[in-house]
């Protein structure tokens, strides 16, 4: 961010408030003039009005029009006034600058409709007549009571406009004169005060450098004098400190030496120093809250306190396994923790040194390996088991009856498939995850149609030995980046699923649309269900809801896991909606295409 010098920060507002003020005080004192000689010439005219009313009302009562029009020609000429006497109802009887006969009826004149109601108010406008603006005042004619006419006076105002112009003229000159000089005042009143800043700077930067031996000049304002008091003693500070910087050097390189993992540090008494943001991250909890309590009263773990205490007590590093329920999810997790003694410059021990690295995921990678390694040898143990008791049936002499030998030859058939079965859906799962993980699987924009048509097409010969009916709704033109095969093979396993486990002539239906970003095919069928405690763990590999079930009806296990992990080489995830007895949603979601 650029900042501007302080100069060009206190210049432009003192000039701007300077000139503000000139405005201002232009504008009122202009308007102050021109409102004072506005009335000076309407009491004006009202006296000289009120001068020739009388004669003005005698011409009236002996209806004299042409003396009336010779008076008030008179009158105006030496009082530079225009004179004109109106009749009640608004008709010009005489005027000392015009032709009476050529003038229009008056009644509407604001002055004059004012003096026929007993009052006077002065009015300026333009005069058509004489094609410059004038002041108009205008007086009642009355005699014995009655109210016989009105006179009116009236002058130019040109000329005051004039004086008031060169007013103007002089006022703006006069103000430019005194914002050039407040500006000038401002320039040095600003180049005083930043002089002292600029020099402070100065010293600031050899603080910066490690020279704590200058000092600043108190010079200026007293809060300039006062910063500079506080710029030495800050420098008289940091000089007294530097040495317990240099102190802890040794500590502070051994915390922050393993960020990454998480790191605490605690004193001899095991209250916590000091944790970074990876400990807290692991362990749960807020550095700030926890920082000098003891480490069993802040985070609750006896594995954990056991280890400090013998990490303090222990002259050489000690390494365990500590296990902790502090995550936010409330599952129990793994650290391998690494722990030492720290000691100041003199030998003493000043505390111990824990570095934690979470192997939670490991642990959990190891208990999925053993429980796939087991139901693997469980899946496959029991055809295999099958296959050597009936070969062993059949040696020992089934054979010698033909219909036992052909039974127990298609069992071990069926077994052997049931087998075969297995493998082919253990390699598709290794297959489709190592590619996934090595992005081999490659994704094209195609139509979902095509793809659906085709899985359906599939599973078509065991749905009508069922009786079933599988009904697609989906658009032609609806397309997603696919790989045709492997979305494919996902459909057909959750088709294949939908007919095993609905009954005989039950409707399956697949939708696809696109909603809110996302390409969704639901496999939608009128089944056993599902129940809530089993839908979180279907995709595992070899789980089943109902084993009899399954097993009756021919299946591996591993099919909802195949769907799952091509789902997510799509980019995608398969979310599951089902009760008991009454049917289950699947609902593949793919990014739609931008």
């Amino acid at each position: 961010m650029q900042h501007k010098r302080l100069i060009w920060q206190l210049y432009p507002s003192q000039l701007l408030i300077t000139l503000a003020a000139l405005l201002a005080f232009t504008w009122y004192g202009t308007s102050s003039i021109r409102s004072f000689q506005l009335s000076e010439t309407a009491a004006s005219l009202e006296s000289q009005a009120h001068l020739v009313a009388g004669t003005v009302g005698l011409y009236l009562g002996h209806d004299d029009r042409v003396g009336l029009a010779a008076f008030c020609r008179e009158a105006g000429k030496k009082t530079t006034t225009r004179l004109t006497v109106i009749a009640p109802d608004g008709k010009v009887l005489a005027d000392s600058d015009e032709d009476p006969l050529r003038m229009e009826n008056h009644n509407d004149r604001p002055e004059i409709m004012a003096a026929l109601a007993g009052k006077i108010v002065p009015s300026l406008r333009f005069s058509q007549t004489l094609q410059e603006n004038l002041m108009y005042v205008a007086i009642p004619l009355q005699d014995e009571g009655n109210r016989i006419g009105v006179l009116r006076a009236a002058t130019p105002v040109t000329a005051m406009d004039q004086a008031l112009s060169a007013i103007y003229q002089k006022i703006i000159w006069g103000s430019f004169v005194v914002a050039l000089i407040a500006s000038l005042v401002a320039w040095f009143i600003a180049r005083r005060i930043s002089k002292p800043l600029e020099r402070m700077k100065l010293g600031a930067e050899r603080f910066a450098q490690g020279d704590f031996a200058v000092r600043l000049r108190e010079e200026g304002a007293e809060e300039l004098a006062s910063l500079a008091r506080a710029l030495n003693e800050m420098a008289f500070q940091l000089d007294g400190r530097i040495e317990t910087i240099v102190r802890q050097h040794s500590q502070l390189q051994a915390v922050f030496s393993s960020m990454v993992e998480g790191v605490i540090t605690v004193d001899t008494g095991e209250r916590i120093l000091d944790v970074n943001q990876s400990g807290a991250q692991l362990l749960n909890v807020d550095p700030g809250k926890i920082k000098g309590k003891s480490i069993l009263l802040a985070l609750r773990n006896t594995h954990l306190q056991n280890f400090v205490k013998n990490a303090l007590a222990c002259a050489s590093p000690i390494e365990g396994e500590i296990s902790s329920r502090m995550s936010a999810d409330g599952e129990e997790k793994y650290f391998y923790a690494h722990g030492t003694r720290l000691q100041d410059s003199q030998g003493h021990i000043a505390g111990a040194l824990i570095v934690l690295n979470d192997v939670t995921k490991l642990r959990r990678l190891e208990s999925i390996r053993r429980d796939f390694v087991a139901n693997v040898s469980h899946e496959l143990k029991t055809p295999i088991t099958s296959i050597e008791g009936f070969a062993e049936t059949l040696l020992d002499g089934a054979l010698d009856d033909p219909e036992d030998a052909r039974r127990f030859v298609a069992i071990i058939g069926k077994q052997a498939s049931r087998l075969h079965s297995i493998v082919e859906d253990l390699l598709a799962l290794s297959r489709v995850e190592q590619e996934a993980r090595r992005e081999e699987i490659v994704l094209q924009e195609l139509p979902v149609a095509e793809i659906l048509q085709a899985a359906i097409q599939s599973c078509s010969p065991r749905a009508e030995e069922e009786n079933m009916v599988i009904n697609l709704v989906c658009a032609e033109t609806l397309t997603a980046r696919i790989n045709p095969a492997l979305l494919e093979q996902a459909v057909v396993n959750l088709l294949d699923n939908a007919v095993k486990y609905s009954g005989k002539g039950s409707a399956i239906k697949i939708e696809a649309d696109n909603e809110q970003g996302e390409v969704l095919i639901r496999i939608s069928d009128n089944g056993v269900g599902i129940a809530a405690q089993d839908i979180t763990r279907i995709f595992e590999r070899f789980y089943r809801v109902d084993k009899a079930r399954s097993a009756k009806l021919g299946g591996t296990g591993l099919g909802l896991s195949i769907v799952k992990h091509i789902v997510a080489a799509h980019h995608g995830h398969i979310t599951v909606k089902s009760r008991p007895g009454k049917g289950s949603i699947f609902t593949i979601h793919l990014p739609a295409c931008v």
